[in-house]
């Protein structure tokens, strides 16, 4: 198809190699670090972690509001009006931005905005982005283009772990007795995506150099990927010289195409420095 527009959130931290391939437009979510609302994106991710360090508490993210989306589309609208525009969202079982959106859209009365619930987050997403903007120029026409991207989002399979549990302490969401316990066991829950839900699974122990290889082999284990591409994210901290290990041995896997990329302040304020995810396709 022609005169098409696909479009996201930031919390979907796709790379610049991603936004180029893609013609990506992205809407900012927002970061409230101390009394003030930032724009996700526009400032290092290292300012989230300064701030915890100061302050003990962790920044929180804000969702889209309808308003800010009726700008966005509207700008979008202008500048092509004839377009047809493909939203993809975060989760909406993790975020109210798809909830918003469909408000904005509503409110706005465009016929030619397709919303799609990317059931996803952070590199899951991107992964979807990628898939999306090659079915945008195999589709014969925008419905069919809108059930494929919708279908596609359902065989993403993301999962992240993180290096600390501290920032999941900070933000309520582990205790402070599994907390205290995971530190001393040096334990590490896998974080999985499932049905667009963010849910701790599988407890993995020791350091990261060892805990990343094991969680990789897992995966490959229990997803069967396709192997034209996968997607290997990380937060500011993790190790470099480990992260092209793991790529080097997700292509001897037979992955024929693997980014690697650092994820924005979304998921980096509940996953904490030094965390790691993997996303793919699972084949069918």
């Amino acid at each position: 198809m022609k005169n098409v527009l696909l479009t996201t959130e930031s919390g979907s931290d796709p790379s610049e190699e991603i936004i180029r391939e893609t013609g990506l437009r992205i809407i900012p979510m927002g970061v409230a670090v101390g009394n003030e609302l930032r724009a996700d994106r526009t400032f290092p991710v290292t300012e989230v972690f300064e701030e915890y360090r100061r302050t003990k508490k962790v920044p929180t993210t804000s969702a889209v509001n309808p308003q800010e989306y009726i700008h966005f589309f509207s700008q979008l609208r202008a500048e092509k009006p004839e377009a047809a525009i493909f939203h993809v969202t975060y989760t909406s079982k993790a975020s109210c931005t798809y909830r918003n959106a469909e408000m904005a859209l509503r409110e706005l009365g465009d016929k030619n905005i397709y919303l799609i619930d990317s059931e996803n987050v952070s590199g899951g997403i991107s992964l979807l982005l990628l898939r999306a903007a090659r079915i945008l120029k195999e589709a014969d026409c925008t419905e069919e283009a809108a059930d494929r991207i919708r279908r596609e989002a359902g065989k993403i399979r993301t999962v992240f772990i993180p290096d600390t549990l501290e920032y999941l302490r900070a933000g309520g969401r582990v205790s402070n007795a599994a907390y205290l316990g995971a530190s001393l066991l040096s334990v590490k829950p896998l974080i999985r995506i499932e049905n667009g839900e963010l849910k701790a699974s599988k407890k993995y122990r020791g350091k990261m150099e060892k805990v990343a290889f094991e969680v990789l082999e897992d995966y490959f284990k229990e997803n069967s990927p396709d192997r034209s591409e996968m997607i290997l994210f990380y937060v500011e901290g993790f190790s470099g010289e480990l992260l092209e290990r793991l790529k080097e041995e997700t292509l001897r896997r037979g992955i024929k195409r693997v980014f690697t990329f650092p994820i924005g302040c979304v998921i980096s304020c509940h996953g904490g420095p030094g965390a790691f995810g993997i996303a793919g396709v699972r084949e069918e």
